[in-house]
């Protein structure tokens, strides 16, 4: 099967089908009301803005930013457990950075470009931590220095986008992608809109590039612009609610989530979520209280905000951690037995609001190993459906759905 083929929910919905079994239904729970909801968790051991977080095994590793807007950069790494609600400091980054892309491949965290203090020392570096030895080692250099790009990993490689060179200066529309396993940079198609201090999130293998900080002389953005590594392709999407950089995002079940963010003097406690399949944008659950140059991550399905400011002009970076459960619809599974003009076939649909759904968040009993390849579902309203012969083998099977 090509890489085309494989979606997001290759990385988790696995189920078990008997397939001498008739009916078979398997209801899920879904959480959260009907915008979501927010909690207070443990401050983060030093405030901190313009950060850069990301997750590995269950914990957040939050990493850099400055303690005031302008400010000196810092090394710090922190991680956060979720489960216990607490932090530990991890060992230092060799470089101190502010506003830098982030991504993680096979386990390891990768921290891009960003600045070193007051937005006027751009980096080039590139370093690798592990968490499971907590200690970093330096990489290929990005072949661009800048800082307010983001970045995202699709398919092992790690995808790095926009930025500036200066403070002040004119955006970029770079794209540059590094290969951990060749330790190789290339460069790719540029962005349509060039921008900086953007967001982006990946999802079926395409990333979306969200938002943006003002240009010299232009309006902050709601530009939403999708890029397919298949193709070296971009397309325009639906733009956000509203224009607005220094956002964060992070994906639950295939849904984008932009928390926060400022457009000039204004500051967000906002929360969009954007459905790459429909292309439409829905206003959520604000968070407590307007926060920019945060941080999220996601983990079991509950997204965390971490960091940030929220006064304008001051930017004093802040020390907050909130936990946000984005609405969650109850999908059903159901495996039945139909009839068509050449044999009896059993049919399995696949019925939620939200296609890409984590089954093993709700059925963790499930064997991720061994599972039988089924090809594509068809459908592309709130049921998905494929037809299995009767002489199937029985087995675990994969939900599968392409982007486009």
């Amino acid at each position: 099967m090509t890489a085309k083929h494989v979606s997001q929910l290759d990385r988790f919905p696995i189920l078990t089908v008997l397939l001498a079994t008739s009916v078979f239904f398997l209801p899920l729970v879904g959480r959260g009301a009907e915008g979501g909801t927010w909690a207070r968790k443990a401050n983060m051991p030093t405030p901190p803005m313009g950060l850069s977080t990301a997750a590995v095994n269950g914990r957040i590793y939050a990493l850099g930013g400055y303690p005031a807007g302008l400010g000196t950069a810092m090394t710090t790494v922190e991680a956060y457990d979720p489960q216990g609600d607490s932090w530990t400091m991890k060992a230092a980054m060799p470089n101190a950075r502010v506003y830098f892309a982030c991504a993680v491949v096979d386990g390891k965290i990768y921290a891009i470009g960003g600045d070193r203090n007051a937005l006027a020392n751009p980096l080039k570096a590139m370093d690798e931590y592990d968490p499971a030895t907590d200690t970093w080692t330096r990489k290929a250099d990005m072949p661009t220095a800048r800082w307010g790009l983001t970045g995202v990993a699709l398919n092992g490689k790690i995808y790095v986008v926009g930025g500036f060179r200066t403070f002040g200066g004119v955006p970029l529309s770079v794209l540059e992608v590094y290969d951990p396993a060749t330790e190789a940079w290339q460069s790719k198609a540029a962005m349509p809109t060039a921008r900086g201090l953007l967001c982006a999130c990946a999802v079926d293998g395409k990333l979306f590039a969200i938002g943006s900080s003002r240009p010299p002389s232009g309006p902050w953005l709601a530009t939403v612009e999708m890029y397919d590594p298949l193709t070296d392709t971009w397309t325009r999407k639906a733009n956000m609610p509203v224009g607005k950089g220094v956002s964060a995002a992070s994906t639950v079940h295939g849904l984008i989530y932009v928390v926060g963010g400022r457009s000039g003097s204004t500051g967000y406690s906002t929360v969009e979520e954007y459905d790459p399949y429909t292309d439409r944008w829905t206003r959520r659950a604000s968070m407590p209280g307007q926060r920019f140059s945060l941080g999220t991550s996601e983990v079991n399905g509950r997204i965390y905000a971490i960091g940030g400011a929220s006064a304008i002009p001051d930017d004093v970076g802040l020390s907050l951690v909130h936990e946000y459960t984005p609405p969650v619809t109850a999908p059903t599974l159901k495996l039945k037995r139909v009839n068509n003009a050449h044999q009896s076939a059993l049919r399995l649909e696949w019925k939620s609001r939200v296609d890409c759904f984590d089954l093993l968040q709700f059925k963790p009993e499930l064997d991720a190993d061994g599972w039988t390849d089924l090809d594509r579902f068809s459908g592309t309203g709130e049921v998905l459906a494929k037809e299995i012969s009767r002489d199937g083998t029985s087995g675990l099977y994969r939900l599968q759905r392409e982007l486009r």
